[in-house]
């Protein structure tokens, strides 16, 4: 990964543009860095991989409850980490 460039920054940020979990303007921010970065792009890919994979393995949807609990968590765990 290309260091100059932030790519730490987007590459923590890459599962938050497959969730629609940012801005549009800082999705399309994202989607520009990666369609000129190969390392982030290649990244991309292996996200795209697992969640198809995991989407594939659970065949029973957890409760939203559940969802939005996991969701938040992370979003927290994220604010504590960037402290």
């Amino acid at each position: 990964m290309n260091q100059d460039c932030g790519c730490n920054d987007y590459t923590e940020s890459l599962w938050e543009l497959l969730d629609a979990g940012r801005s549009e303007s800082e999705c399309q921010r994202l989607r520009e860095h990666i369609q000129q970065c190969p390392e982030c792009y290649a990244q991309l890919l292996t996200e795209e991989q697992v969640r198809e994979l995991v989407r594939r393995c659970c065949c029973t949807p957890a409760p939203v409850e559940l969802r939005q609990r996991i969701s938040m968590q992370i979003r927290v765990t994220r604010i504590s980490r960037r402290q």
